[in-house]
Protein backbone atom coordinates (compact mmCIF):
# COMPACT_ATOMS: atom_id res chain seq x y z
CA UNK A 1 0.00 0.00 0.00
CA UNK A 2 2.79 2.40 0.89
CA UNK A 3 4.47 1.64 -2.43
CA UNK A 4 1.23 2.46 -4.28
CA UNK A 5 0.81 5.79 -2.44
CA UNK A 6 4.41 6.75 -3.13
CA UNK A 7 3.98 5.92 -6.80
CA UNK A 8 0.77 7.97 -7.06
CA UNK A 9 2.54 10.91 -5.41
CA UNK A 10 5.55 10.67 -7.76
CA UNK A 11 3.33 10.42 -10.87
CA UNK A 12 1.19 13.36 -9.69
CA UNK A 13 4.25 15.48 -8.93
CA UNK A 14 5.76 14.66 -12.34
CA UNK A 15 2.49 15.65 -14.04
CA UNK A 16 2.49 19.00 -12.24
CA UNK A 17 6.10 19.65 -13.22
CA UNK A 18 5.52 18.74 -16.84
CA UNK A 19 2.48 21.00 -17.09
CA UNK A 20 4.52 23.90 -15.70
CA UNK A 21 7.42 23.17 -18.03
CA UNK A 22 5.23 23.03 -21.13
CA UNK A 23 3.93 26.57 -20.58
CA UNK A 24 7.37 27.97 -19.80
CA UNK A 25 8.89 28.09 -23.27
CA UNK A 26 12.13 29.97 -23.92
CA UNK A 27 12.02 33.35 -25.61
CA UNK A 28 13.75 33.14 -29.01
CA UNK A 29 16.76 35.37 -29.55
CA UNK A 30 16.88 38.18 -32.10
CA UNK A 31 19.27 36.16 -34.34
CA UNK A 32 16.88 33.19 -34.28
CA UNK A 33 13.92 35.41 -35.17
CA UNK A 34 15.92 37.13 -37.94
CA UNK A 35 16.89 33.74 -39.32
CA UNK A 36 13.28 32.56 -39.31
CA UNK A 37 11.87 35.73 -40.86
CA UNK A 38 14.54 36.14 -43.56
CA UNK A 39 15.25 32.50 -44.34
CA UNK A 40 18.98 33.21 -43.91
CA UNK A 41 21.37 31.03 -41.93
CA UNK A 42 23.34 33.93 -40.44
CA UNK A 43 26.45 32.92 -42.40
CA UNK A 44 26.60 35.94 -44.71
CA UNK A 45 30.02 37.47 -45.36
CA UNK A 46 31.15 41.08 -45.75
CA UNK A 47 34.36 42.25 -47.37
CA UNK A 48 36.09 44.38 -44.74
CA UNK A 49 37.21 46.86 -47.39
CA UNK A 50 33.56 47.59 -48.24
CA UNK A 51 32.51 48.58 -44.71
CA UNK A 52 31.62 52.28 -44.78
CA UNK A 53 30.26 52.52 -41.25
CA UNK A 54 28.41 50.77 -38.48
CA UNK A 55 25.99 51.47 -35.66
CA UNK A 56 24.94 49.64 -32.51
CA UNK A 57 21.30 48.63 -32.13
CA UNK A 58 19.52 47.05 -29.17
CA UNK A 59 20.10 43.40 -28.21
CA UNK A 60 23.75 43.48 -29.26
CA UNK A 61 23.02 43.88 -32.94
CA UNK A 62 25.42 45.84 -35.14
CA UNK A 63 24.15 47.46 -38.32
CA UNK A 64 26.84 47.60 -41.00
CA UNK A 65 26.78 49.76 -44.12
CA UNK A 66 28.76 48.11 -46.89
CA UNK A 67 27.94 50.28 -49.86
CA UNK A 68 25.55 48.36 -52.08
CA UNK A 69 24.42 46.02 -49.30
CA UNK A 70 23.47 46.39 -45.65
CA UNK A 71 24.11 43.87 -42.88
CA UNK A 72 22.99 43.07 -39.36
CA UNK A 73 25.57 41.29 -37.22
CA UNK A 74 24.98 39.86 -33.75
CA UNK A 75 27.61 39.25 -31.10
CA UNK A 76 27.85 36.56 -28.44
CA UNK A 77 28.35 36.50 -25.52
CA UNK A 78 26.84 39.78 -24.46
CA UNK A 79 29.32 42.52 -25.31
CA UNK A 80 28.82 45.20 -22.65
CA UNK A 81 31.35 47.74 -23.94
CA UNK A 82 29.99 47.72 -27.48
CA UNK A 83 27.20 50.24 -26.87
CA UNK A 84 29.52 52.68 -25.07
CA UNK A 85 32.55 52.45 -27.32
CA UNK A 86 33.25 55.17 -29.86
CA UNK A 87 35.34 52.86 -32.03
CA UNK A 88 35.41 49.19 -32.92
CA UNK A 89 37.67 47.06 -35.06
CA UNK A 90 36.38 44.12 -37.04
CA UNK A 91 38.88 41.26 -37.01
CA UNK A 92 38.94 38.18 -39.22
CA UNK A 93 41.50 35.63 -40.40
CA UNK A 94 40.63 36.62 -43.98
CA UNK A 95 39.53 39.74 -45.84
CA UNK A 96 35.90 38.92 -45.06
CA UNK A 97 33.81 38.91 -41.89
CA UNK A 98 31.42 35.97 -41.81
CA UNK A 99 28.76 34.79 -39.43
CA UNK A 100 29.16 31.49 -37.54
CA UNK A 101 32.97 31.73 -37.57
CA UNK A 102 35.52 33.00 -35.09
CA UNK A 103 35.46 36.57 -36.41
CA UNK A 104 35.41 39.34 -33.82
CA UNK A 105 34.48 42.90 -33.10
CA UNK A 106 37.03 44.49 -30.78
CA UNK A 107 36.36 47.55 -28.64
CA UNK A 108 38.67 49.30 -26.23
CA UNK A 109 37.63 47.03 -23.35
CA UNK A 110 36.35 43.82 -24.93
CA UNK A 111 36.72 41.36 -27.75
CA UNK A 112 33.43 39.78 -28.80
CA UNK A 113 32.76 37.00 -31.27
CA UNK A 114 30.37 37.68 -34.12
CA UNK A 115 27.60 35.15 -33.96
CA UNK A 116 25.48 35.78 -37.05
CA UNK A 117 25.54 38.09 -40.05
CA UNK A 118 22.41 38.72 -42.12
CA UNK A 119 22.50 40.42 -45.53
CA UNK A 120 19.92 42.91 -46.86
CA UNK A 121 19.51 44.89 -50.05
CA UNK A 122 19.40 48.20 -48.18
CA UNK A 123 19.20 49.91 -44.80
CA UNK A 124 15.40 50.11 -44.85
CA UNK A 125 15.04 46.32 -45.29
CA UNK A 126 17.59 45.62 -42.55
CA UNK A 127 15.96 47.93 -40.01
CA UNK A 128 12.47 46.63 -40.84
CA UNK A 129 13.63 43.05 -40.20
CA UNK A 130 15.30 44.06 -36.93
CA UNK A 131 12.26 45.98 -35.69
CA UNK A 132 9.97 43.06 -36.60
CA UNK A 133 12.18 40.66 -34.61
CA UNK A 134 12.19 42.97 -31.57
CA UNK A 135 8.39 43.35 -31.73
CA UNK A 136 7.94 39.60 -32.02
CA UNK A 137 10.10 39.09 -28.91
CA UNK A 138 7.99 41.65 -27.02
CA UNK A 139 4.78 39.82 -27.98
CA UNK A 140 6.18 36.48 -26.84
CA UNK A 141 7.31 37.99 -23.53
CA UNK A 142 3.86 39.52 -23.00
CA UNK A 143 2.15 36.19 -23.74
CA UNK A 144 4.37 34.40 -21.23
CA UNK A 145 3.49 36.90 -18.50
CA UNK A 146 -0.23 36.08 -18.82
Amino acid sequence: MRYLLRRVWVVGFAAILSSCASTDRPIPSVPKLLSESTGQSGRACIRQSQINGYGILDDDVISIDAGRRYYLATVVPRCNDLELSMQAIFKSASSELCGKRMDKVITREESCYISDIFEFANRKEAFAAFEAAVEQRKKIKAELKK
